[in-house]
């Protein structure tokens, strides 16, 4: 098992990351200011901010998704209400999750504590969920 997790902000038309690692005071993982370039080789700016706080510095090998989930749980739960107030000023909120298996591994697995505890804050849980590619079936 491989996995990853990351709580992501979005913001348009003036919402910036800055701000809401001053309103959070949580350092993110990363963030991303619009007008920002896109990347090195391109003309291209951000359209929108991002704030992202990931629940390890790579994808981990033999660690569950629920472990992620509950890393970032324990960040982001003490600011609950402010990240709540967050979004009802603009900014888009998600749960980015990355997981591969083999085909002989288990299945991902999220006990009702930690999907009640993911409930309690805002954004939709999006699964990114694939082999790992090592598979010759």
């Amino acid at each position: 098992m491989e996995a990853t997790a990351t709580f992501r902000l979005f913001g348009r038309a003036g919402l910036t990351a800055a701000a809401v690692t001053r309103r959070l005071s949580i350092q993110p993982t990363r963030a991303l200011e619009a007008g920002d370039p896109i990347g090195r080789r391109s003309a291209k700016v951000r359209d929108s901010s991002a704030w992202l706080l990931t629940s390890s510095a790579g994808i981990e090998v033999d660690a569950e998704l629920s472990e992620h989930l509950r890393r970032l749980l324990a960040s982001l739960e003490p600011v609950t209400a402010l990240v709540w107030e967050l979004v009802q000023e603009g900014y888009e909120a998600n749960w980015s999750c990355y997981v591969a298996s083999h085909a002989t591994e288990h299945a991902v697995e999220l006990d009702r504590s930690t999907l009640q505890r993911l409930l309690a804050l805002p954004g939709d849980l999006w699964l990114d969920v694939c082999g790992d590619g090592t598979d010759n079936a």
